[in-house]
């Protein structure tokens, strides 16, 4: 008898694996039918409603760009009310209601705040303009003004004198509400070339230094800071200078440089020690050299500058007609 064949061994690399195997799929129950059709309506209704939400913002934001007042109309709005303001300065909600001039029945939703905004920041004294919605009827306005730190005097289309003031940043403005004891406070500006720009002037350049001498003096030495009269930016663009003129002093010449608290301490030094010589009065106060100061006397001062040794005399400086 011949002994059984034996295929494993014959056909080492066969496995249980490679045996073809006909099986048909477990058809779905009816509940699976269910579930996974509930899973596909689910996705569609989202992917609907995605496409919607999308659509809907594009056509609102469409509206809101190139048709306020269909969109005024589709989304009930009631006039204008009432305008609140709130404000770091001096201007009033009736100022702001006539600056604004909204039409009469004029609805929230048909409110160009942007245009609304330029109107209020078109006016120097505003510098910011924040313009808000509170519905149903209220226009909510917030403003930042700038606070002036020098006056000028210019002449109005009549040719009348004007004074304006002028902030920190260069901006000439009218102030609105200031009060008289404010504005005779503040230093005339003089040696300033005024650009018409529109119906106002170009900012003053150089404006921001200035504010800040003035700001040093008026914080660290009041008492000097109340006879400034008139303060010159005549150099400021070519030698970098400042000058005072005082009630007592013709001229302090700061520099820009310069530290202004250590210049204003100076001067504060150089008129307290001028009180050695009250036969002469002081004509000139230079502080831009320095450690060192100089200055001018109506009439010789030889008990000064004994006395004070760091003092020198300032040298009378020739104008163009004697060179």
């Amino acid at each position: 008898m011949s002994a059984p064949t034996d295929n494993s061994s014959a056909q080492p690399g066969r496995s249980w694996r490679s045996i073809r195997q006909d099986v048909q799929p477990v058809a779905l129950s009816s509940k699976g039918r269910h579930r996974r059709n509930l899973a596909w309506l689910k996705y569609t209704v989202v992917c609907a409603g995605t496409g919607l939400a999308a659509w809907s913002a594009y056509a609102v934001v469409h509206s809101w760009e190139h048709d306020r007042e269909a969109l005024a109309t589709a989304v009930r709005s009631e006039p204008v009310r009432e305008i609140t303001l709130i404000t770091d300065g001096t201007l009033t909600r009736n100022w702001v209601a006539a600056t604004l001039a909204l039409p009469k029945n004029a609805s929230l939703m048909g409110l160009d705040l942007t245009a609304l905004r330029d109107r209020l920041t078109g006016h120097g004294q505003v510098r910011v303009a924040v313009l808000t919605r509170n519905f149903p009827d209220l226009l909510a306005v917030t403003l930042q003004e700038r606070s002036p730190v020098a006056r000028i005097q210019v002449q109005d289309s009549d040719g009348r004198p004007q004074q304006l003031v002028v902030a920190r940043d260069g901006v000439i403005y009218a102030g609105v509400n200031y009060g008289k004891p404010l504005l005779a406070s503040l230093p005339w500006l003089d040696g300033v070339k005024l650009t018409r720009t529109g119906d106002g002037y170009a900012p003053i350049a150089g404006m921001d230094a200035v504010a800040n001498l003035l700001t040093t003096a008026q914080l660290q030495a009041p008492h000097l800071y109340r006879e400034w009269l008139i303060v010159s930016l005549a150099q400021l663009a070519e030698s970098d200078e400042i000058v005072v003129k005082t009630q007592e002093i013709p001229r302090i010449v700061f520099s820009r440089r310069e530290d202004f608290f250590r210049q204003v301490a100076q001067l504060d030094y150089v008129i307290d020690a001028a009180r050695v010589q009250p036969d002469a009065a002081l004509m000139q106060v230079n502080l831009t050299l320095g450690s060192q100061v100089a200055v001018q006397f109506d009439r010789p001062a030889d008990q000064f500058f004994k006395a004070h040794p760091t003092i020198t005399t300032q040298p009378q400086r020739k104008g163009k007609r004697d060179l």
